[in-house]
């Protein structure tokens, strides 16, 4: 079974730390998912947020189509202030229909809660209500939830029912496996993707490239390019595989920005290593595991 989900942020703005093409162009998006389609990958992450890739992926789509093969998971908006009320229920539902029509299916595989700290909220609980009785309609598969750190797996298992979640792993964040959090979750019946594989290009990048604020960690990602030189494999194969072969992760997602890129993450996508050998390799501070924190 092939576990690579298409991250499709790429396809519709300038994204990643280490991405030096800007923003994918829309002919070499369609080689990108044509090539995807022909190499079995049939699931692809959007997101309103993720400029006009939704409209991309939609034109691909119609075009091509290829309306039943896709499995398109999209995302609710990030809901402002302290409460969750009419508005932004009616905010959620026009978001959907929206994301519907860009993407020109009916039915979506997944809709996750962008930002899972709306459903902490006062009245957070009407969202996940909400997106469950779309299920209900037979517009929605899978309702889930975009999740950061273990507190708020935690949080989402002792108050809610979801059937899908995404969250980060990489060789550098290996946290929610030492954590125990992957099993609790599947324990309770969720489908598992991992994001953030490549830690949003960093683990791709030259050491000498490498921006000076990582430089209290630089020792570790000096060690994993030697690791990898070591076995005899490329940067991009050690760090993909090493999600991979985690048993509890159904689907990897990874965007790139080049056909070039894809065909390296596919020759790479049959890899396995045993995980337990690189837990050397772990993180466990997120001033530098999460990007939400870097001063780069």
């Amino acid at each position: 079974m092939v576990k690579i989900a298409l991250g499709t942020v790429q396809l519709g703005m300038h994204y990643g730390i280490s991405n030096q093409l800007g923003k994918t162009e829309k002919s070499n998006a369609e080689k990108i998912l044509k090539y995807a389609s022909e190499q079995d990958i049939n699931v692809l992450d959007t997101a309103p947020t993720y400029g006009n890739a939704e409209n991309v992926i939609g034109d691909f789509i119609r075009n091509n189509h290829k309306d039943d093969y896709w499995s398109v998971i999209t995302k609710t908006p990030h809901f402002k202030g302290s409460v969750i009320g009419d508005k932004q229920i009616k905010e959620l539902l026009e978001s959907f229909e929206l994301s519907q029509n860009k993407l020109g299916k009916e039915n979506i595989y997944g809709l996750l809660v962008h930002d899972c700290n709306n459903i902490f909220l006062p009245g957070g609980k009407k969202i996940l209500n909400t997106m469950d009785r779309l299920k209900r309609d037979g517009v929605i598969s899978k309702i889930g939830v975009s999740l950061y750190n273990d507190k708020q797996i935690n949080q989402l298992l002792d108050n809610y029912e979801v059937d899908l979640v995404q969250l980060p792993i990489n060789i550098l964040d290996q946290r929610l496996v030492s954590g125990g959090q992957l099993t609790r979750l599947k324990n309770h019946g969720v489908e598992i993707h991992a994001r953030s594989v490549f830690l949003q290009g960093l683990l791709l990048m030259s050491p000498n490239n490498i921006p000076s604020w990582f430089d209290p960690v630089r020792g570790v990602l000096e060690s994993f390019h030697k690791e990898a030189k070591k076995r005899n494999m490329s940067v991009l194969q050690l760090a993909l595989s090493f999600v991979q072969s985690i048993d509890e992760i159904d689907k990897v997602i990874v965007g790139v920005n080049t056909l070039k890129q894809l065909k390296e993450v596919v020759n790479a996508a049959s890899i396995r290593v045993n995980t337990t050998e690189l837990s050397c390799m772990s993180i466990d501070d997120p001033v530098f595991v999460n990007p939400g924190n870097w001063k780069t």
